[in-house]
């Protein structure tokens, strides 16, 4: 019996011992606090995670909507450029059709030929050497009109060259003072066209090249500023 009680008595001490009772539950107070430390700093991680994919978001959206309010000036500027280069297009090409127009309709007096015998002078001609001597004097008297005390008027020769006309100058005037102000306005067009050109550049560094909507404002210039060279072309020629 004694035996049998003695490791239940001692069991019991040690239980009820200060020290045991002490150590026991340090430990596991030591492995909550780590665990505890362990889930905070998961927690901690995803939190931040949570917050930085929240402002990349954030700032992508305000990035999206400042790139599309870019866009949106840049197509408002292009679309007035285009407005304005169309209207001087069509003033050019009413330009140069009615220059056409006038070099059509124009037939110069010296283009006919020149030198050739009029059918009457070779008959004049025969009939004063057939005709008797009497005749032939009177002929030439008759010929003659200075003699009697009239005089002369010679007709203009149509290779003569004509004077300008004051109409013809003013005219010529007016169309160089056109062409003068049509150039004007390409190169001020030319210039605006510059300036859109830095603004796509600028651009493209914030957000890339390889953008499809600024490439399509790209290719949109492009086209303006091809359109401005034939203009140009069109006016020199006109010259």
């Amino acid at each position: 019996m004694l035996k049998k009680g003695w490791p239940i008595l001692v069991a019991s001490m040690l239980v009820a011992s200060p020290a045991w009772a002490a150590a026991k539950p340090a430990g596991k107070a030591h492995e909550r606090e780590t665990m505890v430390k362990k889930v905070e700093v998961v927690v901690k991680k995803k939190t931040e995670q949570k917050e930085t994919e929240a402002k990349k978001k954030q700032e992508s959206s305000k990035q999206q909507k400042w790139l599309a309010q870019k866009l949106a000036q840049l197509h408002k500027k292009v679309g007035q450029i285009e407005e304005r280069l169309d209207k001087v297009t069509a003033r050019i090409q009413a330009l140069s059709e009615a220059e056409s127009a006038t070099d059509t309709q124009t037939t110069p007096a010296d283009s006919l030929p020149t030198g050739e015998p009029s059918a009457s002078q070779p008959t004049e001609v025969t009939a004063a050497t057939d005709a008797p001597s009497g005749q032939a004097i009177a002929a030439n008297d008759a010929a003659a009109p200075a003699s009697s005390g009239q005089t002369v008027t010679e007709a203009p020769s149509p290779n003569s060259p004509q004077p300008v006309g004051e109409d013809q100058e003013e005219l010529d005037e007016e169309k160089q003072e056109q062409i003068d102000g049509l150039i004007g306005q390409l190169i001020a067009l030319s210039n605006q066209l510059r300036a859109v050109t830095n603004d796509i550049r600028a651009l493209e560094k914030k957000v890339g090249a390889n953008n499809a909507n600024i490439q399509k404002v790209k290719e949109k210039v492009k086209a303006l500023n091809d359109q401005v060279q034939a203009n140009k072309k069109a006016l020199l020629q006109l010259l």
